[in-house]
C-alpha cells in the first residue's frame, strides 16, 4: 500500500501551508497533479464539472495499472490531526455520483477521503500526468506511448492518440501558447524517455490542440473550449538528433521539463476587461543527460524552445541540420557540465529556471536586428537540486556571451596571445560541446569580419604613400602599418588552425575557410612589403623632381626608356625570322598570366609590360591570389636591381635587405640576378651565376629565351655552352629548331644530324629538314651536308630544297649529289638544263664555272653508252612546237581496185626478230668481256 505524499496539499494551497491526511491506495501511485485548490459553488470552480465542484482541492492520482482518480483534498478540514506515517481510506465513486455534498460529508465524517474514477485499470500504466488551466484538460500520458485528454468540465474524454515515438512511456507533459494566435490553438509537449530503464530514448513532441472558442472568464483567465483536434506538430529526438556527437550514445535520461511564461505588464484600462490576452514570452526549458560510450562522465545540457520564434521560422517538423546549433531562431543549448563538475560526485535531480530572471538583455542597436530575438540571446537564473543540497546557476545568452568573448579575442589578437586562440579552437574542436560549436562558429566569423576591417584601415592608412600627397613618412604612420600587418599575421594564424584542426567539414566549407585563409595569407604579406618599402624609403612614391634627395627612388622614365630601346634593338637583330620577346624579365611578367597584364594597363602610362608605372602597381602583385609567391619576390628583386642601377654612386643600399627580410631562398635571388645580368649584356656574370650549384634550376621557358637572348647577340659559342651544361629539354619543334640552329652555328653538323634524327616524326620532319637546309647553306655547311648518309625522305627533300632555289650554287650542289650517289643521268640532265639557262647570262665567272662542270660531267658521261648520253642531253633541250594548222585533204583513192595474191615467202614475227637482237647483243657484251673484263653489271 502506497502513500498519497502529503505535501501535496500544501503544494496546492496558497493560504495554508500545513501538513494533510494522506490517503490509502492499493496500487502503485506513478502519477499526481493538482487540479485546484479551491471548492463550493464559487466562480473559482465554475469551470469544473458540478460533482467537482463540491470538492474542496481536487487532485488526479493514477497508478501502474491504469486507474485514473480525482481525489478530494479536504482543505475545508482544519480538525484533522493525521500525520505522514497514517493514511485515510479513499471511497471511490463513479464520474457522476448524485448528491455528492451529502456523501462528501458523509465520507469525510467516517475519516475516509471521497474520489472519482475517471477511468478503471486498464493494465496500462499511466506514466504522466498534467493538468492544462487554459484549456480545462487533464492530459494523461501512458507507458505504451498513448495520451489522453480529459475535460474537467464534462468528465469526458475528448482526445486519445498514440505518439509517433511509438511504444515508449509519456515521461513529461508541459503546455504553451502562442502570443497572440489568430487562430484558436495552444500547444503541449509530450516527452517520450526510457529512463527509468537507462535506455537511450529522450524525445519531445509538440501537439497542436485547436478549439471553437477562446474566451477570458470572469476568474481573468483564458479559456480555451470545443477541441475539435489534436495534431502533432514538431518533434526533436535529444538522444542524436541535436548534437553532433561522434561517440555512440549509450543511455539518454531526462531531467527536467519546464515551461515559462512572462505576460506584458502594460494591459490596463477598460479595454482589458474583455481581452483574452496570451503570454509575451513563452519558452519550453528542457535539461537531459547524455552518456557517451568511452566517456567517463555523463554530459549535461539545457535546452530552451521558444514557441513564438517556431511559428515565424514557418513551424517546421523538426530541427534542419543547416539550422543547429548556431542558425536555429528557436531553439538554443547550453552545456551544464561546468556546474555538474564543480558538484560532483553529488547526483543532478531537478533543474528550475526563476521565470523573473528571464530576459533578453540590451539590443545591441535599435531597431534590434533579428537575431537579437533568437533563443541563444535569453539570459536566466536557475536552481539545481542535488541529493544533498542545490546550486544557483546562471546562463547567460550567446549575445552576452559573444560581447565578453569579442571583448577576449580583440584582447589576444592585439597582444599577440594567438597561442591562446588557437589552444581554445582545439579545445572545443575535441570537446565536441554543443556551446563549443557556437563560439567556434563566432570566432570564426569574428576573425573574417576582423581581417576586413584591418585591410580597410591598411587601405587608408596607404592612401597618401601612392598618390602623390604624402613627401614623408612619420613614425606614427609608420607604428600603426605595423600594428594592422601585426593583427593581419595573427588573424591568419587563427584561420590556419581552423582548417588544420577542422574535422567533417563539407566540401563547400572547406573550400570557404580555404579561400578565406589564402586572403588573409595575401593581405598580409602585402603588408609586410608596403612596410619594407616604406622602411627602405622608396615609399612614398610620387615626389616631385626637383625635391633632394639622399636615397634611392623609383626612376619610372629612366628604366621605362632602357628597356624600350632594348626591345627595339631585339626587334632588328630578330630580322623578321625569329621571335624577338627573349627578355628575361619579359618572360618573367608572361608567367603573372593575364591578370598581371591588366593589373600594368590599370595606372596611366602603364603599358602591361615590365617596367611598372608605379610601385604601387608593383605591390599590388601581391594581392593577386592566382600567383605563386616566389613570382613576385622574383619581380620585386628584378626592380629594386633596376633602382639599383638608375644609382651607380650607391654601393650599399637597404634594397640589398629585401631577400633576407622576407626569407628568399639564396638560389632564387642568384637566378634573378642572373636574368638581370643576361638582359643588360653581361653574358660571363650571366652564366656563371646561372651555372652556379645554389641557383635555382631554370624552367623550360626560362631555356629558351637564354639561348635566344645568347644567340641574337651573336654568343653562339655561349649558348652552346649553356646547352652542354644546362642540358635542357626539348618539348617542341621550334625548340629543336632553336637547338638546331645553336649547333650549326658553332658547326656541329654530326650533333645536329643526330639532333634531328632524335627528335624527327612524320609531322615535323620535313619542316625540321627544311630548317637544316636553309641553315647548312646560310653557315656555308653544304659541302658538309652532303658527306652525311641521306635516307630516302631526306634525300627526297634534299633535292626538292637545291631544285627550287634559284641559286646556280645550290644547282651544282644538286649536281654533286646527283653524281655522289652515281646518278648519272639526272646529273647529265640538271647540267644540261644548267647550260640552256646560262644562254641568257652573259656572266663569265659563270661561263667559267660552266666549262669546267661540262669537263666533269663529260668524263662521268663516258661511263654510260652513247645512246643513254645522247637522250640525257636531248630530255634536257628546249624543244619548240610548230604552229598548228588545219587544212582540208581529199579522199584517197586506191592505186587499183584488183587484189593481188602475195608472194609466197617467209613471215617475220616481231617477238621472233627482237629475240635474235636481244640474243646478238648478249654475245657481243660476252665477247667484250672477255677482252676488257667489264662486265655488264659494273657498267650499270
Amino acid at each position: 500500500m502506497v502513500c498519497l505524499p502529503c505535501n501535496l496539499a500544501a503544494a496546492c494551497s496558497d493560504s495554508r501551508a500545513v501538513i494533510y491526511p494522506n490517503a490509502r491506495l492499493s496500487k502503485k501511485v506513478t502519477a499526481i497533479e493538482p487540479i485546484g485548490n479551491h471548492g463550493g459553488p464559487s466562480v473559482s470552480t465554475q469551470h469544473l464539472h458540478q460533482s467537482l465542484r463540491w470538492l474542496f482541492g481536487v487532485a488526479a492520482v493514477a497508478t501502474d495499472v491504469g486507474h485514473l482518480l480525482l481525489v478530494d483534498l479536504c482543505l475545508d478540514d482544519c480538525s484533522c490531526t493525521q500525520n505522514d506515517i497514517e493514511a485515510l481510506d479513499l471511497e471511490v465513486v463513479t464520474r457522476n455520483p448524485a448528491e455528492v455534498a451529502q456523501r462528501r460529508e458523509t465520507v469525510t465524517s467516517e475519516g475516509r477521503r471521497l474520489c472519482f474514477q475517471l477511468q478503471n485499470a486498464s493494465g496500462t500504466a499511466v506514466s504522466a500526468l498534467c493538468y492544462i488551466s487554459r484549456s480545462n484538460q487533464l492530459v494523461v500520458g501512458f507507458s505504451d506511448g498513448y495520451l489522453s485528454l480529459w475535460n474537467m468540465k464534462t468528465l469526458e474524454r475528448e482526445h486519445h492518440s498514440q505518439l509517433e515515438g511509438g511504444r515508449i512511456p509519456v515521461y513529461a507533459l508541459s503546455f504553451q501558447e502562442l502570443e497572440n494566435d489568430p487562430r484558436n490553438c495552444c500547444y503541449l509537449w509530450a516527452v517520450q524517455s526510457t529512463q527509468e530503464s537507462k535506455g537511450d530514448v529522450v524525445s519531445l513532441h509538440l501537439l497542436q490542440s485547436t478549439f471553437g472558442d477562446r474566451k477570458r472568464v470572469a476568474s481573468g483567465q483564458v479559456m480555451y473550449e470545443g477541441l475539435e483536434y489534436c495534431d502533432e506538430r514538431y518533434s526533436l529526438d535529444l538522444t542524436g538528433g541535436v548534437l553532433p556527437l561522434r561517440g555512440q550514445t549509450s543511455s539518454t535520461k531526462l531531467i527536467s521539463c519546464q515551461t515559462v511564461e512572462k505576460f506584458r505588464s502594460d494591459v490596463d484600462g477598460e479595454d482589458s476587461v474583455n481581452e483574452v490576452t496570451s503570454p509575451d514570452t513563452s519558452v519550453s526549458v528542457f535539461s537531459w543527460q547524455v552518456n557517451t560510450y568511452g566517456q567517463g562522465k555523463p554530459s549535461t545540457y539545457l535546452g530552451v524552445f521558444d514557441i513564438n520564434r517556431w511559428y515565424h521560422a514557418q513551424m517546421p517538423h523538426s530541427l534542419r541540420p543547416e539550422e543547429f546549433p548556431h542558425e536555429c531562431p528557436y531553439f538554443a543549448l547550453w552545456s551544464l557540465d561546468t556546474v555538474v563538475s564543480m558538484t560532483s560526485p553529488k547526483l543532478l535531480l531537478d533543474i528550475l529556471v526563476h521565470e523573473q530572471s528571464l530576459s533578453r538583455g540590451v539590443p545591441p542597436s535599435y531597431p534590434p536586428p533579428e537575431q537579437f530575438f533568437h533563443s541563444r540571446n535569453y539570459n536566466f537564473d536557475g536552481t539545481c537540486l542535488l541529493n544533498s543540497g542545490v546550486v544557483h546557476m546562471t546562463c547567460t545568452g550567446f549575445q552576452k556571451e559573444e560581447e565578453q568573448l569579442e571583448a577576449v579575442l580583440s584582447a589576444a589578437v592585439q597582444a599577440g596571445s594567438v597561442g591562446l586562440l588557437t589552444g581554445c579552437i582545439k579545445h572545443w574542436i575535441s570537446e565536441e560541446q554543443p556551446g563549443s560549436a557556437g563560439n567556434l562558429r563566432f570566432v570564426l566569423e569574428w576573425t573574417w569580419n576582423k581581417v576586413i576591417s584591418t585591410k580597410d584601415e591598411f587601405d587608408q592608412i596607404c592612401v597618401p604613400l601612392f598618390d602623390g600627397s604624402c613627401k614623408f613618412i612619420d613614425p606614427q604612420t609608420l607604428r600603426s602599418l605595423q600594428h594592422c600587418q601585426l593583427l593581419l599575421s595573427n588573424l591568419s594564424t587563427v584561420l590556419n588552425c581552423f582548417l588544420t584542426e577542422a574535422q567533417e567539414l563539407t566540401e563547400k566549407g572547406f573550400a570557404d575557410l580555404t579561400n578565406k585563409r589564402a586572403v588573409t595569407g595575401l593581405i598580409s604579406l602585402y603588408a609586410r612589403v608596403v612596410i619594407w618599402f616604406c622602411r627602405s624609403g622608396l615609399l612614398p612614391e610620387g615626389l616631385d623632381d626637383d625635391t633632394h634627395l639622399s636615397r634611392p627612388f623609383y626612376n619610372y622614365p629612366l628604366i621605362q626608356s632602357y628597356y624600350t630601346g632594348h626591345r627595339q634593338k631585339l626587334e632588328r637583330l630578330s630580322r623578321g625570322k625569329w621571335d624577338s620577346d627573349c627578355l628575361m624579365v619579359d618572360g618573367m611578367v608572361f608567367q603573372l598570366g593575364i591578370t598581371g597584364e591588366k593589373l600594368w594597363r590599370r595606372d596611366e602610362g602603364g603599358t602591361g609590360k615590365y617596367p611598372p608605372a608605379s610601385l604601387h602597381a608593383l605591390l599590388d602583385l601581391y594581392l593577386l591570389e592566382s600567383i605563386e609567391e616566389n613570382y613576385k619576390h622574383a619581380i620585386t628583386i628584378y626592380l629594386l636591381l633596376d633602382i639599383k642601377r638608375s644609382f651607380p654612386n650607391e654601393t650599399e643600399t637597404s634594397v640589398d635587405s629585401f631577400p633576407t627580410a622576407f626569407g628568399i631562398p639564396w638560389g632564387l635571388v642568384r637566378l634573378v640576378e642572373g636574368y638581370w645580368l643576361l638582359d643588360h649584356d653581361d653574358y660571363e656574370d650571366s652564366l656563371a651565376l646561372l651555372f652556379h650549384p645554389a641557383t635555382i634550376k631554370t624552367a623550360s621557358w626560362q631555356h629558351k629565351r637564354i639561348i635566344q637572348s645568347l644567340m641574337y647577340q651573336g654568343e653562339h659559342g655561349q649558348a652552346l655552352r649553356y646547352i652542354q651544361m644546362m642540358n635542357p629539354s626539348v618539348s617542341s619543334s621550334g625548340e629543336v629548331q632553336l637547338f638546331l640552329t645553336v649547333l650549326l652555328s658553332n658547326r656541329c653538323m654530326v650533333e645536329a644530324w643526330g639532333l634531328l634524327h632524335q627528335h624527327a616524326t612524320q609531322v615535323n620532319l620535313e619542316e625540321l629538314l627544311k630548317h637544316v637546309y636553309e641553315m647548312c647553306q646560310e653557315m656555308g655547311l653544304m659541302e658538309d651536308l652532303l658527306k652525311l648518309p641521306f635516307t630516302d625522305t631526306e634525300q627526297e627533300c634534299l633535292e626538292k630544297f637545291l631544285r627550287t632555289s634559284a641559286s646556280v650554287q645550290n644547282q651544282e650542289f644538286l649536281l654533286v649529289h646527283h653524281l655522289q650517289r652515281a646518278n648519272y643521268i639526272a646529273a647529265l640532265e640538271l647540267n644540261q638544263s644548267m647550260n640552256v639557262n646560262l644562254m641568257n647570262d652573259g656572266d663569265r665567272c659563270l661561263t667559267d664555272r660552266a666549262v669546267a662542270r661540262n669537263f666533269l660531267l663529260a668524263q662521268y658521261g663516258k661511263i654510260l653508252p652513247r645512246i643513254e648520253r645522247q637522250l640525257a642531253v636531248e630530255r634536257a633541250k628546249l624543244y619548240h612546237l610548230p604552229s598548228s594548222a588545219s587544212r582540208e585533204a581529199s579522199r584517197p583513192k586506191p592505186l587499183t581496185p584488183v587484189r593481188k595474191q602475195a608472194k609466197a615467202g617467209n613471215v617475220r614475227r616481231r617477238p621472233n626478230f627482237l629475240a635474235k637482237i636481244l640474243s646478238r647483243i648478249k654475245e657481243f657484251w660476252a665477247g667484250m668481256k672477255e677482252k676488257t673484263g667489264f662486265s655488264q653489271g659494273d657498267r650499270t
